[in-house]
């Protein structure tokens, strides 16, 4: 193993987020994401590929795994596909979020939240 590091998304906000960046040896990165109360709700593994509509790009495709009942697929998901696409590294996301009684803003909130995370987790890991 190579290295730990945590990242926030914004520690201002009441729906603060952070990743815990490992890097393996095999440059594969494994991203924890939690907020809230910590758990496992999803887990997904995302491999960089060419894009299907421009080949000179980079995507990715995932598998997503949900624990029953828990939502964080979307987290999951996301996070995965973004971090292999832009890093060209095999990445396995797990997602635990949990906040209680959210309203339709604080789900809002939230998303920005893992989106201004993502951008950071790539830039991290890209330095």
């Amino acid at each position: 193993m190579k290295k730990i590091d945590s990242i926030y998304s914004d520690k201002n906000s009441n729906y603060s987020l952070v990743a815990t960046i490992i890097g393996l040896d095999n440059d594969d990165v494994v991203v924890v994401v939690t907020g809230g109360y910590d758990h496992i709700g999803a887990i997904g593994l995302a491999i960089p590929r060419p894009s299907l509509e421009d080949q000179n790009c980079t995507s990715a495709t995932s598998s997503i795994l949900t624990m029953l009942g828990h939502k964080e697929d979307v987290v999951a998901r996301y996070v995965s596909e973004k971090v292999a696409a832009a890093t060209n590294r095999n990445v396995v996301v797990i997602a635990g979020i949990h906040y209680d009684n959210l309203a339709q803003e604080d789900l809002e909130t939230l998303h920005e939240q893992w989106v201004i995370l993502t951008k950071k987790i790539i830039a991290h890991i890209n330095q």
